[in-house]
């Protein structure tokens, strides 16, 4: 069960897996693995060395680097060394650094690298009562002479503190470890959220493990497979099933080079899972959906039949209904020339894949397990540690988020907000009892934020978040993430932002994927030299425009988007403007580009007006799409 911690589950599996790979780590360019038995040892120094350095039961201890297998070294480390773990992003500046160091109170900053440390000794003086820095071996001397108050250190010599204790109190660890209790707070994540304001949300050992055990129930993995990890483990969606989950599972973690590595990570681990969000699968779609747009005739017919029948057969699981003798046929005939292929490039080996940390498009989720890679959604939040639903592998519906996982309830608020309980809910918000009160229900129940409906069959289905709801000047209610999820499934759409609050119609600004874009552009002729010259282009214009009109065709006329804004330059989280999981942070980018969204109901601006037609005045490549299901 679930009733213990997480350094606790970790020296439970340790006999059973000892010379197994806990990790394996790219090195000298080939995959290494880190047997339980050299995590272990690790381990046990590095909390030694916290120990050294004066740590108490309840410090909390930052932690900052990118996702590799010292993450999970050091979380176990400060976790037995009784103190809370605090997360931050490696693309955090040195403002936001300081802020959550401040409101956490730590006084220890673990880092990934010699740049992430430069970049805290530079806004040193933003966070006065941090005492040490640790860091990657060796310690550059111009960061040495930088520092004022901070003392640096190396992870080689909290390796040898780590080794003196030992010597100097035997058994030291062994007695430490076991102190910590599953009530005791394991870490304070500070939610970057999509309202700019960051909070830090307290989690308990019973929160996570609750949350990773609920969720090996009900989609098991066997201890014989290799997971593949790249989102942040800094975020808690990679934290709970990137990590708790697979010491659960004892499944073997690989470590991608980096997010632009993962297409190459994935053919040379060849894994069995992977835990991702939409915007990689979206991706990937793209790239599909390009090559079939240059293939021959003859290609592209038996690629969108495979495809067809596919779903088909997808469908018809879901909906537990047999599937005739003839749609097996052709299944099997279009795994053999189509599926396989581009399975193959996931590894070949996929049992399933996890989506998570924003709205995955149904007409994704259908291609997907068309071709026979489970995608499976779920939902939750940092608050909910963070699963509250999920799609299991066999008991699947397209467009929703699943079924609870074991000990999470949940019902719908009469205003539609989705309410939940379960052992996996945070205690609260550190430093902040406002924010908690608001919280909860006077019952008890979390306040998701969410919108949603919870079918006859216990399936969750999440139309929007509560706060984003646009309400137009007709009185419409207009949900916007359904909507940019029909115009970012297009593969010339990268990302788009709805607006229309209060005013006579919807209006959007998109960020065109360049990719795809400029190739179109080679293809039809179209001259430029920048991206900023290619979307003044009348040309360009009228090819986007036509593809929003194409993907919203099917909404009500007071949903779809009648002008567009088009960027040359992506929404980025260094700009504040997505979450780390690359949602919109849509408070942000509404205050931020303010007079650029009311330019667009004036007579004459810098928009692109979106005509709706059936009948397309030139051929051009389509993909696929479904009406959004309301």
């Amino acid at each position: 069960m679930y009733h213990q911690t997480t350094i606790g589950l970790f020296h439970q599996q340790l006999p059973k897996y000892i010379n197994k790979p806990l990790f394996l780590t790219k090195k000298e360019g080939k995959y290494q693995p880190v047997t339980w038995k050299e995590a272990a040892e690790e381990v046990q120094l590095f909390t030694l060395g916290l120990l050294a350095l004066d740590t108490n039961p309840g410090d909390r201890i930052g932690l900052m680097m990118t996702t590799q297998y010292f993450w999970p070294l050091w979380d176990l480390a400060i976790i037995a060394a009784r103190a809370i773990n605090v997360p931050i992003y490696p693309t955090n500046k040195g403002p936001q650094v300081a802020h959550i160091i401040n409101d956490s109170g730590s006084k220890i900053l673990i880092v990934g690298s010699s740049e992430l440390a430069e970049e805290v000794i530079n806004h040193q003086q933003l966070m006065p009562d941090l005492k040490h820095l640790i860091l990657p071996d060796p310690i550059p001397t111009s960061l040495k002479e930088k520092a004022e108050n901070i003392k640096l250190w190396s992870f080689a010599d909290l390796r040898q503190l780590g080794k003196e204790l030992w010597q100097q109190q035997p058994g030291l660890y062994d007695r430490t470890w076991p102190q910590v209790k599953p009530t005791d707070i394991c870490s304070i994540i500070y939610t970057s959220g999509t309202t700019g304001n960051p909070k830090g949300v307290i989690l308990t050992h019973i929160n996570f493990l609750s949350n990773a055990w609920g969720c090996y129930q009900v989609v098991p993995s066997p201890d014989t497979h290799v997971s593949l990890s790249f989102l942040p483990l800094s975020h808690v969606l990679e934290r709970t099933l990137g990590w708790y989950y697979m010491l659960y599972a004892g499944v073997t973690i690989a470590y991608a080079e980096s997010i632009n590595d993962v297409p190459k990570n994935l053919e040379e681990v060849r894994p069995h899972l992977m835990c991702s969000v939409p915007r990689l699968y979206e991706k990937i779609h793209h790239r599909i959906m390009e090559n079939v747009a240059t293939s021959s005739f003859l290609k592209k017919r038996i690629f969108h039949w495979a495809i067809k029948a596919g779903k088909k057969r997808a469908n018809l699981l879901a909906a537990k209904q047999p599937v005739p003798l003839w749609l097996r046929w052709q299944d099997t005939l279009a795994d053999r020339l189509v599926f396989r292929k581009i399975r193959e490039r996931f590894g070949g080996r996929l049992d399933f894949c996890v989506s998570g940390g924003a709205p995955l498009g149904r007409d994704l989720a259908e291609f997907f397990y068309a071709v026979g890679i489970r995608v499976i959604e779920g939902y939750g939040l940092t608050e909910t540690s963070p699963v509250l639903t999920c799609n299991r592998r066999e008991n699947y519906r397209f467009g929703s988020v699943g079924l609870a996982i074991p000990e999470v309830q949940l019902k719908i608020a009469p205003d539609g907000e989705i309410l939940a309980k379960g052992p996996n809910l945070t205690l609260g918000y550190y430093n902040n009892p406002e924010a908690t009160a608001e919280l909860f229900t006077e019952d008890g129940w979390l306040k998701t934020g969410d919108i949603g409906i919870i079918d006859n069959d216990g399936f969750l289905f999440i139309t929007d978040r509560k706060k984003d709801l646009i309400i137009t000047a007709g009185g419409k209610n207009v949900a916007p993430q359904p909507i940019e999820q029909l115009l970012t499934a297009d593969r010339f759409i990268a990302q788009a932002v709805v607006y229309g609050d209060k005013q006579p119609f919807m209006t959007a600004m998109i960020v065109p994927d360049f990719t795809d874009l400029e190739h179109y552009a080679r293809e039809k002729g179209v001259n430029f030299t920048t991206r900023q010259e290619l979307i003044t282009l009348p040309k360009i214009q009228k090819l986007l425009a036509k593809r929003v009109a194409k993907a919203l065709k099917h909404l009500p006329r007071y949903e779809q988007v009648k002008r567009i804004t088009i960027r040359a330059q992506e929404f980025t989280m260094d700009a504040g403007e997505v979450t780390p999981t690359l949602k919109i942070r849509r408070r942000i980018i509404y205050k931020k580009y303010e007079q650029d969204f009311l330019a667009m109901y004036q007579d004459q601006g810098p928009y692109v007006e979106v005509i709706y037609k059936h009948d397309e005045e030139e051929d051009i490549p389509i993909s696929p799409g479904t009406p959004l299901s309301r």
